[in-house]
């Protein structure tokens, strides 16, 4: 029974190491992400490169779609980057020895979408140490298939300016800034007015409530009779005086005689 075992899985082994190895290459392609993005939109891309041989990748080119505008790219230690603007391709070449067997190496750059949906198809050519190169221009079903990105419509969720930031469609409703000042300033004049006509309307409401000073003095409770009555008293105790001192002397002639 063990015997039978080990012939049998002696057997299987090398179609399944060919299984294995097919899987491992159909799943080693040249891929370029994201997958999916907008109209118009400044687009960060990464592609990634893996190595399917025993040699090394020393060079990749990448070709841009029709309606895609290359904008930027990042640099990578050891690889240097060739734009070709006329030919509409990117190529990165390594300085050393690239990417080996076993590895694979991350490549981004910024490119602008086009304004119509549709799907992008990303060219791409890898070169390797042994001379030979692997074109990734086939369609889904070929053996060296290339990426592909859908770009759909931005849906007024977010469109992106010239900086490649995401902005939402809906600021479009906010006034231009070049407005804002002018509105600020009406603003401003009318509460200015309010405020002005608010110290006109005070003082003369005050006024309104004083009376008239002429009013003043003649409401104003007199002190003449006051006055009066002090003359009074005083000419009375003057004349009592006067009075006391007559009868004095009339009794004091009365004596004498």
């Amino acid at each position: 029974m063990n015997r039978t075992f080990k012939k049998l899985m002696a057997l299987a082994a090398p179609a399944s190491a060919a299984l294995l190895l097919f899987a491992t290459v159909a799943s080693a392609h040249v891929s370029v992400l994201p997958k999916e993005s907008s109209t118009g939109a400044w687009e960060t891309y990464t592609m990634k490169v893996p190595v399917e041989k025993d040699v090394n990748t020393n060079k990749v080119v990448l070709k841009m779609p029709e309606g895609v505008e290359f904008q930027q790219y990042e640099p990578i230690p050891g690889w240097t980057t060739t734009v070709d603007e006329s030919a509409g391709t990117v190529t990165w070449e390594a300085e050393g020895d690239g990417i080996a067997a076993g590895e694979f190496q991350r490549f981004t750059f910024v490119a602008k979408n086009p304004a119509a949906e549709g799907e992008v198809a990303w060219d791409a050519f890898q070169y390797y140490t042994d001379g030979s190169i692997v074109e990734w221009t086939g369609d889904e079903n070929a053996d060296t298939p290339h990426s592909i990105t859908t770009i759909g419509a931005a849906a007024g969720e977010t469109a992106a300016n010239a900086h490649g930031q995401a902005v939402s469609t809906d600021d479009a409703a906010v006034s231009d800034p070049a407005e804002a000042p002018a509105d600020e300033t009406a603003t401003d004049a009318a509460e200015a007015t309010t405020e002005a006509d608010a110290a006109t309307t005070e003082p003369a409401t005050d006024a309104s409530t004083v009376s008239d000073p002429t009013e003043v003095a003649a409401d104003a409770p007199s002190d003449a009779p006051a006055q009066t009555n002090n003359v009074l008293l005083y000419v009375t105790l003057a004349l009592s005086i006067v009075a006391i001192g007559l009868s004095g002397a009339a009794l004091a002639t009365r004596k004498r005689k």
